[in-house]
């Protein structure tokens, strides 16, 4: 994965694309690390987005709170209103991040989403295909590795598993796009500027991306942890090697909804709860789902190399 002044990482163009880097970015790095901006600048950046987060979910969920009355942080149920408010504030959320990010670096807004390229609504399809598949395998893996190891209770489809599964479909890729495009298209670009070293804004920009993503998801379990920080370096390098956040974000829908469907088929007939607690999670287990997260990349690389064979294959015409 060669690229432009040996920086180690391509930049895709498909067929069509002028190639031309956005105004504010910088051309010769690859997306992640295209953006450049005052210290200052960049800490404001990453000190608000997880402060806008916790700050928009309070606002968003004080609804589900009177109606459904005060979590259990350390327990939380995944009851219908709860997903749709998740989504509904991590997009706000999202909305916010860019609005910020771009007016600090000084980049139009399209620049978090991609770099060089227009963004390409077949690659995301594509990859929701290739993910879904790829994290079939990792759920399948896990049953015959790990049996039990997921916490699923007896299949049952009752009244709340439809109504989760409808919550699940609307509003987790609203979730799941949110995170990336908070964490992976501004959190990346903010911290990586501090490095003119595009090997050091890389490391360092997926490092604390990947702090921010386990820190907001307020686990204490170290095996969680490492999986979320895992999870979080795998979308970030997606992103490096395709050259925007298509790939990530279809990950990470595909992920998360196939997961919160079978989640909820698997709840007994209720609404599944996360238990953040130390040593609560499905432990060394975990480590399928992490293989499962690099083969995701190892997707998105042949696919992206594919693409550029074929952009660059010559025509019949002009042998």
């Amino acid at each position: 994965m060669t690229g432009p002044a040996g920086q180690g990482w391509a930049t895709p163009l498909d067929a069509g694309d002028a190639g031309v880097a956005l105004p504010g970015t910088l051309a010769e790095r690859p997306f992640g690390v295209h953006f450049r901006m005052a210290r200052w600048k960049s800490l404001v950046v990453l000190i608000a987005i997880p402060a806008m987060l916790f700050l928009v979910q309070i606002i968003v969920f004080q609804p589900v709170v009177l109606i459904e009355g005060p979590a259990d942080p350390n327990k939380p149920t995944l009851s219908p209103l709860t997903i749709v408010a998740t989504g509904l504030s991590t997009a706000i959320t999202a909305f916010l991040s860019t609005v910020l990010v771009a007016k600090m670096a000084k980049v139009p807004w399209r620049a978090v989403f991609r770099h060089k390229r227009t963004f390409d609504w077949r690659r995301l399809g594509i990859y929701l295909l290739g993910s879904a598949g790829v994290v079939g395998l990792g759920v399948l893996a896990t049953v015959l590795i790990a049996p039990g190891s997921n916490g699923w209770g007896a299949f049952e489809v009752g009244a709340t598993t439809v109504a989760v599964l409808v919550a699940t479909l609307l509003a987790t890729p609203l979730q799941s796009a949110g995170e990336e495009i908070a964490f992976r298209g501004a959190v990346i670009p903010a911290a990586s500027s501090w490095f003119r070293s595009t090997r050091l804004a890389i490391v360092f920009g997926i490092l604390v991306s990947g702090a921010l993503f386990a820190a907001v998801h307020v686990s204490l379990d170290p095996w969680l942890v490492s999986y979320l920080f895992v999870f979080s370096a795998c979308t970030a390098i997606m992103g490096l090697i395709s050259g925007g956040l298509e790939a990530a974000m279809a990950f990470h829908v595909s992920n998360n909804v196939l997961v919160g469907i079978l989640n909820a088929l698997f709840a007994g007939g209720g609404a599944s709860v996360i238990d953040r607690g130390a040593g609560s999670g499905p432990g060394a287990s975990l480590v399928i789902l992490m293989v499962m997260n690099v083969l995701a990349v190892v997707m998105v690389w042949l696919v992206e190399r594919a693409k550029r064979s074929n952009s660059t294959a010559p025509t019949p015409g002009n042998r």
